[in-house]
């Protein structure tokens, strides 16, 4: 039922984006345990991991996968808080791409936000491609477990890729009333799902489990590689996947009441959530494993398919669990159409990439950014194509996705740490204090490290099939932005036309007032005489 109370808060909140501005395009059609619900299917934790524990366990064993994921997701919520705090500066569904703008001295800030809004655009894409492509591998393996005469053909993944990426498209377009609840039954799913699985593998393979001083300690490796700290890197660079994503609810700040409050909510809690479901599900896995190198080196090629038959020994129960598990994975697609199409659309009201008039508009019939969202599913299907040329360097490039959203996480805090939070930052519900710096800096020297790691190759000796592609991604779409903002995009991006007077006032309006009716308490400020230059404070040095 709508009261007053309702009223006044979605008044503020339609203000507030206002003197950003802009004008509300969508309803607030997210409650805070939908918008979670969607994070949470997002980040997707215990099936990032179990759809790469075949890795870890190659670089670093048993004791490498399970410890560093503690270790991941400590840093993840690191850098997911400082997000946090930005978001609940600047609650835009444009996110990391608006919070570089608006931290930025003005002269670079067009640049970095274009910059912000390439980089996490290209991470979307990545995530989305890696997760459709290993659920299409998941369908026709267990296809060949009923049918063991069939012989997989790249193209028929291929075929199944696209499909996943248009079913994903149409759920958000065609069902996106039903989006929230849909994301709720995720949350729910998957957590079923998990608990029947942890149950179902360790009762089946009670007693015969693998011994404590294998799952806690063992680091054998089978990479080729003999430094046990640089194997250690890469066990952790693999974890960091799993908690990937937690910028979601961020780009669906405008469809949510008191974004202000809200969405640091959901950025900060997945990573939470994650750990918790994880590290039993990763416990799990590893004590019902009986043949090591079986599922390093899996006959289907899916180490978490063996992992479900040797502890069943049921080729129907391996079916079932994996089903469920690839459905919990659809819905990650589908949450990443929905996160990447609002990240497109809004970059694109301020004209921040090419064909902005085309990704920029909402759809009044289905009242969502529907252009953004076929773009997205057409620009992963074409990726895809590069799978039928090379399944190695599909994996590896898909692998960069880790950079890019990192990348993508810090940019804005780098910036803020660099000029100087206090003079930046505006009053916040959300406010790190003397810890926002530390927050900041770690976050930013945890990314430049990812980001390293992430093109060291993962076995040796390398060669032209195994080598890693991810250096080569990074050069060649960071090329591409360069290029294009030098050429053409610098001449027409400006950058948002923000009211800082009226934004600032609401923003004390609503942590110090409790929602009052905004419109009888700010008066006297209009917002074509208080547009700072591009939208921001002055700040000393600028």
């Amino acid at each position: 039922m709508d009261t007053g109370k309702d009223r006044r808060e979605s008044n503020a909140d339609d203000l507030e984006l206002e003197a950003q501005g802009y004008q509300r395009a969508m309803p607030r059609r997210f409650s805070l345990l939908s918008l979670l619900s969607l994070s949470f299917a997002l980040t997707a934790s215990w099936n990032g991991f179990g759809s790469a524990i075949g890795t870890g366990l190659a670089e670093f064993s048993a004791s490498g996968v399970l410890w560093t994921l503690i270790i991941a997701a400590t840093m993840s919520w690191i850098v997911s808080l400082g997000m946090a705090e930005l978001s609940s500066a600047y609650p835009n569904s444009g996110a990391q791409y608006y919070w570089s703008f608006r931290v930025a001295a003005p002269a670079w800030a067009p640049f970095a936000s274009y910059v912000s809004a390439c980089v996490s655009t290209a991470g979307w894409w990545l995530g989305n491609a890696s997760v459709a492509n290993f659920i299409a591998a998941m369908i026709l393996a267990m296809v060949k477990i009923t049918s063991p005469n069939y012989t997989i053909q790249p193209w028929h993944q291929y075929l199944i890729y696209a499909a996943i990426l248009w079913l994903a498209a149409a759920v958000n377009i065609v069902g996106s009333r039903f989006v929230p609840l849909f994301s709720k039954f995720i949350l729910y799913f998957s957590l079923a799902t998990l608990v029947a699985t942890i149950t179902t593998i360790l009762a089946c393979a009670a007693p015969n489990f693998q011994k404590a001083s294998w799952v806690f300690g063992d680091t054998t490796n089978s990479t080729g590689w003999d430094n046990k700290g640089l194997l250690f890197i890469l066990c952790l660079l693999n974890n960091a996947y799993g908690f990937m994503g937690t910028d979601a609810g961020a780009h669906l700040a405008e469809e949510i009441p008191n974004p202000m409050v809200n969405v640091p909510k959901v950025i900060v809690m997945p990573v939470f959530i994650g750990l918790i479901t994880t590290w039993p599900f990763a416990l799990a896995c590893l004590f019902v494993i009986v043949d090591v190198e079986r599922v390093i080196s899996p006959p289907s090629g899916m180490p978490l398919i063996e992992i479900y038959y040797q502890a069943t020994g049921s080729k129907a129960a391996t079916i079932a669990l994996l089903a469920a598990f690839a459905f919990c994975l659809f819905g990650c697609a589908t949450a990443n159409i929905a996160g990447s199409s609002r990240q497109i659309w809004a970059a694109s009201r301020d004209n921040a990439f090419p064909g902005s008039r085309w990704w920029s508009q909402v759809s009044p019939r289905f009242q969502m950014p529907l252009n953004a969202a076929v773009l997205s599913a057409m620009v992963t299907m074409l990726y895809g194509l590069i799978f039928l040329g090379s399944s190695t360097a599909f994996a590896s490039m898909v692998g960069a996705n880790i950079v890019f959203m990192m990348t993508s996480y810090v940019i804005p805090q780098g910036i803020l740490a660099w000029r100087g939070r206090a003079a930046v930052l505006p009053e916040r519900h959300l406010n790190l204090g003397r810890w926002g710096i530390v927050v900041n800096v770690v976050a930013c020297v945890w990314c430049v490290f990812l980001d390293v790691v992430a093109c060291i190759p993962v076995t040796r000796p390398v060669t032209t099939t195994n080598m890693n592609w991810v250096s080569v991604v990074m050069v060649g779409i960071g090329a591409y932005v360069l290029i294009a903002w030098y050429l053409w995009q610098r001449h027409v991006y400006k950058g948002p036309k923000v009211n800082v007077q009226l934004q600032d006032q609401i923003h004390r309006e609503i942590l110090h007032h409790e929602h009052r009716d905004l419109t009888t308490t700010i008066s006297g400020v209009e917002v074509e005489d208080t547009v700072h230059e591009h939208g921001h404070k002055p700040v000393k040095g600028d």
